[in-house]
């Protein structure tokens, strides 16, 4: 019997220790899938089952339910991984603006939807890596996979209701418009806060032009600029105020923060109505001795709203080269305003790239014609002009108020 004994004592610790590994080895996949999740940046999505990109197209209809059947990729086809805290992750869609929610309540299925302006526990979901790179999301509430069955119907939206990974729930991604590992965050504001954080922006105020013959008055109110759910707003107003017929805010970090070369990125949504001209951009921290254009400029985001460039985005650098000298591109789309947008430049020694929604559209050379002053500290500017050279006066199709939304501004450097 003592054998016996033995023997059973030996397999139980063999079982225990089997049952031990395989516990640790589970423990260890689960810590690498939500491990993996790539908090911060921007991706896409695709269904591995039907071969879509995952929109959060809002003409889909009631709720706008998640779907996996796009060939490209656009502003709805993309989200931002965010910290949902706890070990989840939440993803907010950069089309809407908002987070992606797996709601049972909204009937029949509860199909994924991104229209929540906060993270809950319908709005967190479980990062779960599988072989190959592909990866399941698993929601936080709902304790199920999420699922792209076209069963579901013409659409197959997305549901949160399946007990295991199969075709259906696995999905694979790429980010979009991630800096390079070799970036690091140095500075950003996500608007979170209840007021604007005056350690980074300082306001600009008064009329006179600002030397293209524009029409607002800039000012500090809360009507001009504030906050509203995690959103910078710069607002557009026509009022009568200090001898100008409109109101609006420039905003700007001089004196509180300024960088040499790096990325700089912000998430906007813009205004479209004629007369309209919101622009992220910067301008040389010794503008105030050697004035402009020696100071250098660099806009990384401006639209001239109304006619025709209207859906046209420019970027370009100014500098003092024979009095002054510009370079730059443009590209064009069909929703640049009312809808969120990534606007970037990557400025380095040799070269300034601008981006939108991670794609390149034009690069300046910055080591011939005298261009000097791109080797020097600037700082960042956001503000929503109100007529002028450059887009031409509001007229009587021109619709205010007006919003400039920002979602973030984030400085990069390696």
């Amino acid at each position: 019997m003592a054998d016996h004994k033995e023997t059973f004592r030996d397999l139980a610790s063999s079982r225990v220790a089997r049952i031990f590994v395989l516990a640790l080895l589970t423990l260890l996949t689960a810590a690498n899938g939500r491990a993996a999740a790539p908090i911060g940046q921007t991706v896409w999505l695709k269904a591995a089952a039907t071969g879509g990109f995952v929109s959060a197209d809002t003409n889909r209809g009631a709720f706008a339910p998640l779907v996996a059947d796009r060939t490209s990729v656009g502003a709805l086809e993309q989200f931002q991984v965010v910290d949902g805290g706890g070990g989840f992750i939440a993803l907010k869609s950069v089309g809407t603006g908002r987070f992606v929610s797996a709601d049972l309540n909204r009937g029949t299925f509860a199909p994924l939807v991104a229209d929540r302006t906060t993270i809950g526990g319908w709005e967190r979901f479980q990062w779960v890596e599988l072989a190959g790179g592909s990866i399941a999301l698993r929601g936080s509430t709902t304790n199920r996979y999420v699922a792209a069955d076209l069963n579901r119907g013409a659409f197959a939206p997305l549901v949160s209701d399946r007990t295991a990974v199969s075709t259906w729930e696995t999905f694979s991604w790429a980010a979009t418009s991630t800096p390079p590992p070799t970036w690091r965050l140095v500075w950003s504001d996500e608007f979170n806060g209840t007021s604007i954080d005056r350690t980074k922006w300082a306001f600009e105020q008064g009329g006179g032009g600002w030397g293209n013959a524009e029409l607002q008055n800039y000012t500090d109110r809360p009507e001009n600029a504030r906050i509203e759910n995690g959103h910078l707003v710069i607002e557009a107003r026509r009022e009568n105020f200090g001898g100008n017929a409109y109101t609006s805010a420039r905003m700007k970090t001089q004196g509180l923060a300024s960088w040499t070369r790096g990325r700089m990125e912000a998430r906007i949504d813009l205004p479209a109505t004629r007369g309209m001209w919101p622009a992220f951009w910067m301008l040389g921290t010794n503008i105030t001795s050697v004035g402009w254009p020696a100071c250098g400029e660099i806009d990384i985001m401006e639209m001239a709203g109304g006619g025709t460039r209207e859906n046209t985005i420019l970027g370009t650098i100014h500098w003092d080269f024979n009095g002054h000298a510009s370079f730059g591109g443009s590209t064009t789309g069909t929703h640049w305003p009312d809808t969120y947008h990534i606007y970037a430049i990557e400025w380095e020694q040799t070269e300034i790239r601008w981006f939108v929604d991670g794609v390149q559209y034009v690069a300046a050379n910055i080591t011939i014609n005298n261009t000097e002053e791109f080797s020097r500290p600037m700082f960042l500017l956001l503000n929503l002009a109100v007529g002028g050279t450059f887009p031409g006066n509001p007229d009587a199709s021109t619709i205010l108020p007006q919003q400039m939304r920002v979602d973030y501004v984030r400085v990069y450097q390696r």
